[in-house]
């Protein structure tokens, strides 16, 4: 089992590197960002911004995403940095739901 802290993405240049010249696919509820970061391992990053609402909003929204994302990590393919960004309205809406359309959006990444 690999550390927390080596499954998250946390350096600004990792992110930049995603949000430069990484792809992009857009859901309902997500905006997923990836790229190929020559690892044996992916790496996430879960961003609510504040157009997704005041500060616990934005923690509710980081939770669903997070909890979709423990959901359907074992089908999620290796090697990749992604980083799912929250849309506005996320906060209302169920588990799911927002598991749902993380699934849809990896899909048509191919991430699984």
């Amino acid at each position: 089992m690999r550390d927390h802290s080596e499954l998250t993405l946390r350096k600004q240049k990792d992110f930049t590197r995603v949000y430069n010249r990484g792809k992009s696919k857009g859901s309902r509820f997500v905006v997923v960002l990836y790229r190929k970061n020559g690892l044996d391992h992916s790496r996430t990053a879960f961003v609510a911004s504040k157009k997704v609402g005041n500060s616990v909003m934005r923690n509710r929204a980081r939770r669903l995403m997070k909890e979709s994302y423990r959901a359907l990590s074992t089908m999620i393919a290796e090697g990749y940095d992604i980083v799912f960004v929250a849309r506005a309205g996320i906060a209302e809406h169920k588990e799911s739901e927002v598991e749902g359309c993380m699934r849809s959006a990896l899909k048509s990444c191919g991430l699984i």
